[in-house]
């Protein structure tokens, strides 16, 4: 209970912790509404898997981009611009129905913009952490935070449940573009101690950024630089190798699988997809708190590699499923892994990383997990309509499995990083 209070006694951290319950809140519902909405209309898998690859293909084009303007300018500056405009472009929506032109192609571009605003958010939020938080609390700030995510996800399919129950696919999203705007008023909200000197406090305000052109002459060195210190580091670079390779298996086929899986094999609804998504939230739960409990007592890297592999051999039995009890058991003991994951990911770059490109990182890992999830949300959806849900979990249980395997053998000083 002690780790679980030390949120409310930080005000900038507790603030943080609940904006991001509301868009993640926002991001789950979203994620839910589409992928149905996009079922409903065309009944394809390779649609769907179209759709979901817009919804995080900008991590490929963007990242870099991302992560100089992360490093240059104020990070609470640029989560408020996005939450802005994260709620535009969901309530629009709604607004499309209206006019008779909610197409697939309008949903994908949709999506697509969303997912534009989430790649400057996320690694602005991750680099703004160690700004507010002492360097000693990282571990358990960042498991505060991961739990944010998945207080979300269990509480985004339980609101989406019940508005499409009440208010239909449409009118879901005109609620759920709220929860980015109360977002937005949360994070408003924080206030940086004085004391606390950081990258981002010495970052131009955006209001001078047109008296400075070195500002955009200078960008690509910057990139490039952050590039090479990425590949000269012992740790990040066999980190950020095989989280892409991890992600290429794992994330795309989870994403529009899941759905399918649902709608598909299972010949279910919208109600049971939203209870398969709150299974994912109480599995990263409970792994979350157990890594509270116990995560301090081993390395960093050998919590990631080892979560890693879990990650992978728990979507195995997903083969043998054949009902939806199954199948929330089964997901929920695959999502005891994540935690794992992604806590120690985060960890492991705030503690390695200068704070000047710790923005340009975070980035990276933004490109390694969601840019490699595009690729991979794209193919999953032909191959789910080729060979079908539970071949395809089978399928990436092993590939993921292999990833984290060959990261232990061969990652050694990122197994060995405390």
């Amino acid at each position: 209970m002690n780790k679980l209070r030390y949120i409310f006694q930080n005000r900038n951290l507790t603030l943080l912790w609940l904006g991001q319950m509301a868009s993640q809140s926002g991001d789950s519902i979203y994620q839910i509404g589409i992928m149905w909405l996009v079922l409903e209309l065309t009944g394809s898998e390779s649609t769907t898997g179209l759709v979901a690859m817009a919804a995080y293909l900008p991590a490929v084009v963007l990242s870099l981009l991302a992560g100089v303007v992360v490093d240059r300018f104020n990070r609470r500056r640029i989560m408020l611009s996005a939450d802005a405009f994260r709620f535009a472009v969901v309530l629009l929506l709604p607004i499309i129905h209206l006019t008779g032109r909610l197409t697939p192609l309008a949903l994908g571009i949709n999506a697509f913009a969303l997912a534009i605003a989430a790649t400057f958010f996320n690694p602005a939020r991750d680099s703004f952490i160690p700004e507010i938080i002492p360097k000693r609390d990282l571990m358990r700030a960042n498991s505060l935070i991961q739990s944010s995510w998945q207080f979300s996800l269990l509480l985004g399919p339980a609101l989406a449940g019940v508005l499409l129950h009440y208010i239909g696919n449409i009118h879901l999203f005109t609620v759920d573009s709220f929860a980015y705007l109360f977002s937005f008023f949360l994070i408003f909200l924080i206030r940086q101690e004085s004391q606390l000197k950081s990258a981002s406090d010495k970052a131009p305000d955006v209001t001078s950024i047109g008296s400075n052109l070195n500002l955009y002459r200078h960008g690509y060195t910057e990139i490039i630089d952050g590039l090479s210190w990425t590949v000269k580091h012992p740790v990040i670079l066999p980190l950020l190798l095989i989280t892409i390779a991890d992600n290429i298996f794992i994330m795309g086929p989870a994403i529009v699988g899941t759905p399918v899986m649902v709608k598909i094999e299972l010949g279910l609804g919208a109600s049971s997809y939203a209870l398969i998504m709150a299974s994912y939230a109480v599995g990263m739960l409970l792994g979350t708190a157990g890594l509270l409990a116990f995560g301090g007592k081993f390395k960093k890297g050998q919590v990631l590699l080892v979560g890693m592999m879990l990650d992978g051999i728990t979507f195995v039995p997903m083969y043998f499923v054949n009902s939806i009890e199954a199948l929330s058991v089964v997901t929920i003991v695959h999502s005891l892994a994540i935690p794992m994951l992604t806590v120690s990911r985060a960890s492991l770059i705030q503690s390695l990383v200068p704070s000047h490109i710790t923005g340009r990182i975070f980035a990276l890992v933004n490109f390694a997990v969601v840019g490699m999830s595009a690729l991979s949300a794209g193919a999953s959806g032909f191959a789910l309509g080729l060979w079908g849900a539970r071949v395809v979990f089978l399928f990436i249980g092993i590939g993921g499995t292999i990833c984290g395997i060959l990261g232990w053998i061969f990652a050694v000083k990122l197994r060995d990083q405390v």
